[in-house]
């Protein structure tokens, strides 16, 4: 059997602590059914028919920030849904760089779904700072923009823009 690591045991610490604050004396939580909540209908048949009222599938629980500031759970589950598709601290564009032969390179860069402010001028500034990547760290004197390309590609989920190119590096 494999220990945890300490770092486990802190989030696992973290957790249980987070959720300790979570209690709220209007949340009732229970796995019986309360009595008084069952409706009895008779039908014209005569036959007796019971329904249960629907519950959420979110509990009303809330965590206790301080005195006056409360987060409901619901309002988590929110919050960390919206970070996990806009995610403020990621690059706004990623890019692949791809040596096609032995002075040629193929620059290729997808922006953001969801940004926080503009950036729509940016691509061409993106391609020129790559490819002087590719010329710094391979020790060549310079590069030549062969083909470059930029976009919008729509999307499902909204639109991202790219930009494409290939460049020549000369050497020293």
């Amino acid at each position: 059997m494999s220990e945890r690591p300490a770092a486990a045991h802190g989030l696992a610490l973290a957790v249980a602590l987070a959720l300790a604050g979570c209690y709220h004396p209007a949340a009732k939580v229970s796995d019986s059914l309360d009595a008084g909540l069952v409706a009895r209908k008779i039908g014209a048949d005569g036959k007796a028919s019971y329904a249960v009222p629907a519950s959420p599938i979110i509990p009303d629980a809330r965590v206790n920030l301080s005195p006056s500031i409360h987060l409901s759970l619901e309002e988590m589950l929110a919050g960390a849904a919206i970070y996990y598709f806009v995610d403020p601290l990621a690059p706004n564009w990623k890019g692949e760089m791809q040596r096609l032969d032995g002075d040629t390179y193929s620059i290729s860069l997808r922006s953001k779904r969801f940004r926080s402010t503009g950036g729509d001028g940016e691509a061409g500034r993106v391609f020129r700072r790559n490819a002087a990547q590719i010329v710094r760290e391979g020790g060549f004197a310079g590069y030549v923009v062969l083909d470059y390309a930029e976009g919008i590609e729509s999307e499902v989920l909204g639109a991202t823009r790219y930009a494409e190119g290939t460049i020549r590096v000369s050497r020293r």
